[in-house]
């Protein structure tokens, strides 16, 4: 696998913070709060079912009491007493059906809660799953760069290396094309002196400018040439050709000059 295709893994990776989803999809977030849901209301002290009982009870034990003392027959006395008994009776059993039913509310409310944190539980094991996949991804992507980094390190020291290589090369190639050129020059120069005089005369000069710009390699400005060895020998023409090797003489005075 190469450093690039391990930085792949980047372009799957989501953004935790915004709940972006990378290889193991969104992240699951949790949904808004339910206003008014998983809390108990308050329960009053007397329900009106009570009250209503406690009435009735209170009722008929007044109205037994009242029959046991008009009546004072023995059927009559034991009525009053039930109904005495059987009163209150039910109004205890209402007040313990209220206690039931909120008992029964509370376990309702309980139960939502315990579901309510037993689906965020399950979701908070869902994130930190997907959480552990980014973490490995960040690893896999904290190693491409290290290579890519080392690698990178490499590539520019051998880009130096290269430049300096062809800096060489290249130096070596001026070099030899100024040795190609001048020994070409030496051998027109030469051949010009046409009467082997050992001197250019002004036919010559026109001759031999004709024949360095048949060259290949080389260019000559043809007036400062004519008026450096007009009516000059062939050695002082020789020396002329030096101007070739002379790096340092500025361009206007320059005579020849190299061409690619």
């Amino acid at each position: 696998m190469s450093a690039v295709e391990m930085t792949k893994p980047a372009e799957t990776m989501g953004d935790v913070e915004t709940g972006q989803g990378g290889v193991g999809g969104p992240l699951n977030l949790p949904p808004d709060p339910e206003t008014g849901k998983g809390f108990l209301k308050p329960i009053p002290e007397t329900t009106p079912m009570e009250k209503t009982m406690g009435i009735v009870g209170g009722a008929c034990v007044v109205t037994a009491l009242a029959a046991m003392i008009v009546e004072q027959s023995t059927i009559v006395i034991l009525g009053g007493i039930l109904s005495s008994i059987v009163g209150p009776y039910a109004y205890w059993q209402q007040t313990r059906l209220t206690d039931i039913k909120a008992l029964k509310e509370t376990h309702a409310a309980i139960q939502e809660e315990v579901d309510r944190f037993s689906d965020e539980n399950h979701r908070l094991s869902s994130n930190i799953d997907h959480l552990t996949g980014s973490v490995n991804n960040l690893k896999d992507v904290e190693d491409a760069l290290q290579i890519l980094t080392q690698q990178q390190g490499k590539s520019v020291n051998a880009f130096a290396k290269q430049v300096q290589e062809n800096k060489s090369i290249l130096a070596q190639m001026q070099t030899n094309l100024k040795a190609n050129v001048l020994q070409n020059l030496l051998s027109v120069i030469l051949r010009s002196d046409t009467d082997q005089d050992m001197k250019i005369s002004e036919a010559e000069v026109s001759d031999l400018t004709r024949r360095i710009n048949n060259m290949a390699g080389v260019r000559v400005h043809e007036n400062r040439f004519r008026n450096a060895i007009q009516n000059k020998s062939v050695a002082d023409v020789m020396e002329v050709v030096k101007n070739l090797l002379n790096d340092n003489i500025p361009d206007s005075e320059r005579i020849f000059e190299l061409s690619q």
